[in-house]
Order: structure tokens, then sequence, then C-alpha cells
């Protein structure tokens, strides 16, 4: 039905998946359209439900078996991972994390997901990342996450990853 290069399914999957319609989105996967399926722009549906922030869209390609670690972006240049911790949305964070998302790879541009969650001050992320294994000394551009934090203001987020480097509530106050 579609070779994921553009057809009118796939666009119509990737609009669905933009506009948050799960029903549209089943519907569309049972019918034979490729969940990686890219639309004549080259977006996939995950990209576009993660860029909006619709779980129950990213929850539904998951399951159907969207690959978690897809190079999304108009540029090929990002990770639904690296988008989700950039965009603030903590349950599409844990959903990609439980489907297999890796915390620490990083997109075309070297950027990580905790240093994307520490640049944009998105602490919860950042915990979430913490906690599934993120390295918080990866530079990206030459910063760590908490150089980032500190760099633009996020202060919140900055006495975290402190807080988190020195034991209290990270790896070392569970050892």
């Amino acid at each position: 039905m579609d070779d994921g290069g553009g057809t009118a399914a796939a666009d119509e999957l990737v609009r669905a998946s933009r506009a948050g319609d799960e029903a549209a989105v089943s519907r569309l996967l049972s019918r034979g359209v490729p969940v990686d399926a890219r639309d004549a722009e080259g977006c996939t549906g995950m990209y576009l439900a993660v860029h909006e922030g619709r779980d129950g869209v990213v929850r539904v390609l998951l399951a159907a078996g969207a690959d978690p670690e897809q190079i999304t972006g108009l540029y090929a240049e990002d990770l639904p991972l690296i988008q989700a911790a950039s965009e603030g949305h903590t349950a599409i964070v844990r959903q990609l994390l439980a489907a297999g998302a890796r915390p620490d790879r990083p997109n075309r541009l070297g950027a990580t997901p905790l240093g994307r969650a520490a640049f944009r001050g998105h602490t919860d992320i950042a915990r979430v990342l913490l906690e599934h294994g993120a390295d918080p000394q990866l530079r990206w551009r030459n910063r760590t996450p908490l150089q980032w934090a500190e760099h633009r203001g996020s202060t919140e987020t900055a006495e975290f990853l402190r807080t988190w480097a020195a034991g209290r509530g990270g790896p070392a106050a569970t050892a």
C-alpha cells in the first residue's frame, strides 16, 4: 500500500499523528500504512506527534512498532527523545525510554537529551533522564548539561543538576 516515500496514505498518517487523532492513526496502521512512513516532506508521524506533544499517538505508534530512535526532523538532524526533552514532553520522554530509546544518544548536531533538557530548563525531564542512566558529564558544544542550565539562567535545573552530582537524590544517595 505504501513504500514510506510520501504517498497519500503516509501523508494521511502524518496529518492524523500531528492532529492527535489516535483513532485515525490506528485505522491507518491497521490498513497497512507503515508505522514509520514519511510524508511528502519527509516527516514521520512520530516526528510530528512528539513535536505536538501527542502522547496518546506516540503510545499508538510505539505499540505498532515505531522505531523510538528513528532519525527525525526536516533536515534529518534529530531524534524523538531529544525532541521530546527539548519540548518539555515528560510523558513522551518516559514512553520513548521504555520503548528502548537510549538516554545518551546524540543527534546529528551532537546534542544529547539531557543537554537539551538542561538548555531549555526542563528539570523534571532531566530527572527522568538521569534516573534512566543519562551521563551528566556528556558535553554538547563544549558544555555539560549543568553548564547549559547555568548559561541559560535555568536556576532550578542547575540546582537540581548540582544536587544530583553531589549525590543528594542521585546515584550516590542510593549506593
